[in-house]
């Protein structure tokens, strides 16, 4: 038997309680892998029928990772385990891995196929909030020909499966039997504890003067909208973006108002996405950050990453990576294969790694640009969470004064209460923290009252720059200190020496 956190017990008790089947919501990085084989183990310790498992994923890195995770974790012969997209398309394994693109049309009748022949069958679902859309739905249609009896058991794995259509997965795969979150799981010590930074960037005057006009113009459309559609006051986000579409998509007097609205939304959050100054601010916070640190950096669109991969690229060569939906999937695969290595140092990414891939190594993630969805913003954060001892670093980048300003007032900061926040202003190139800089005046207070070369502050200011990206200046005294002791270079003692001048400013010890 795999060992087991205490929160995976209570949850396998909740499945077995409810027939082998149900949803776990649980943050990325608590061990939802983990729990899906120990629950197959339990499944082939209760089945009278030789079992079969079945595991969908939205993406092929995907498959690759649970093929891995099967043969490491249970020990499983290579032989038993088939793959089903692209051109390869096992059939008749014990363990199968089907990802969604391949499996819409042929996995339902798999399923039943394998019941029909005498086996028990144990759906594994990956990321299932995937799997609500109408075309990928498709692979649940195997549950209205089920016989009540049928054994048949499942299993949806989610950080976030709460979506629209979330009955059109909760039948077939059971109702969310658990929830663990980003605060439970740094509580128990099973994730990364780390630093959020928030930081605020501006808008070019340019930029500022083309959101207002689309503001102002979405403004009038939404107005128009909610007069003639009424049932859409008052929805959330979430739920109001997906009417949007809707009425879209169909014939109605407010179809076309509902296209020119949608056009509009996306217009403004593509001058977010895009603005000027978050390619400068991610390269200036890689450059404070220490020389061997391993980043990842998340865009939102492809074109931003590829600006971002040039940038960087002058800067570090042969030490930046690229990966995006529209590479070629070799590439790709060889990429993220270079990052897992440690040969490639930065890796720049956009939504095809917002799910599911293990990089335990990374030390920062800096999220450039990000769409509306909170599970993005959950996913991105939980890619650098894996335990670890080292206390991570997380940067996200948004737009003061426009709609990703409210945003963050509902997403990130509702993590206040579990994870150190600090909330920073770039401006004209520079990182700025009022109370960093009351702290900063303290040192170079103390440092002319005794009379020290002046020299020291020219290179104390640049360390006490680095100290705040950083975040060493939350550490305590002591730590500090330990640190400063272990020191094997004049230049990274100088640094613990600035920052230790910073906590004693911090703790009124100067």
């Amino acid at each position: 038997m795999l060992t087991l956190y205490e929160w995976q017990t209570e949850c396998l008790n909740k499945w077995v309680k409810n027939g082998y089947r149900g949803i776990v919501n649980a943050v990325t990085g608590s061990g939802k892998t983990v729990l899906a084989l120990t629950a197959l183990r339990l499944l082939e310790d209760v089945s009278d029928k030789q079992l079969r498992v079945v595991i969908v994923v939205p993406q092929t890195f995907l498959a690759s990772q649970w093929k891995d995770e099967i043969k490491r974790q249970l020990g499983a012969n290579p032989a038993d385990i088939g793959m089903y997209f692209g051109k390869r398309k096992d059939r008749g394994r014990k363990y199968m891995i089907y990802v969604v693109n391949s499996a819409r049309y042929s996995l339902s009748r798999h399923i039943l196929s394998e019941i029909r022949n005498g086996f028990a069958v144990f759906l594994i679902a990956d990321e299932c909030h995937h799997y609500g859309s109408a075309e990928n739905n498709r692979i649940f249609d195997f549950y209205k020909a089920l016989e009540d009896n049928s054994p048949y058991y499942a299993l949806g794995l989610s950080a976030t499966p709460e979506i629209v259509n979330f009955r059109t997965i909760s039948i077939p795969l059971g109702q969310e039997i658990y929830s663990y979150d980003i605060g439970k799981a740094l509580q128990d010590r099973i994730i990364s504890r780390f630093i959020l930074f928030s930081i605020n960037l501006d808008f070019t005057p340019g930029e500022h003067a083309e959101y207002t006009d689309l503001s102002i113009d979405l403004s009038k459309c939404m107005l128009s909208l909610k007069k003639m559609c009424p049932e859409l006051n008052g929805l959330p986000p979430d739920l109001f973006f997906a009417r949007l579409q809707w009425l879209a998509a169909h014939d109605s007097d407010a179809a076309q108002t509902a296209r020119t609205t949608l056009n509009l939304i996306y217009n403004r959050r593509t001058l977010c996405h895009m603005a000027a100054e978050r390619p400068r601010c991610a390269v200036s916070i890689v450059k404070s950050l220490p020389v061997q640190s391993r980043i990842i950096l998340f865009c939102e669109r492809i074109q931003a990453a590829e600006q971002l991969y040039q940038v960087l690229s002058e800067l570090y060569p042969y030490q930046v990576g690229l990966y995006h939906s529209k590479m070629v999937n070799t590439t790709r695969q060889d990429i993220l294969e270079r990052y897992k290595l440690g040969s490639l140092r930065l890796l720049i990414c956009c939504k095809a790694l917002d799910e599911g891939l293990n990089i335990p190594s990374t030390d920062a993630g800096i999220i450039v640009s990000c769409g509306m969805s909170a599970r993005q913003r959950v996913q991105r954060l939980g890619r650098m969470l894996r335990h670890s001892k080292e206390i991570k670093r997380i940067f996200y980048l948004y737009i003061g004064g426009s709609s990703e300003d409210s945003e963050l007032v509902f997403g990130l900061r509702a993590l206040e209460n579990n994870i150190p926040m600090i909330a920073l202003r770039f401006h004209k190139s520079v990182f700025f923290h009022p109370e960093y800089e009351r702290l900063r005046e303290k040192v170079y207070d103390y440092i002319v009252r005794r009379r020290h070369d002046p020299k020291l502050l020219d290179a104390i200011d640049i360390n006490i720059d680095r100290a705040l990206l950083r975040g060493d200046f939350l550490l305590s005294e002591q730590a500090c200190r330990e640190y400063l002791h272990a020191c094997q270079s004049v230049a990274e003692r100088n640094y613990w020496v600035s920052v230790l001048y910073i906590i004693l400013a911090r703790l009124d010890k100067l």
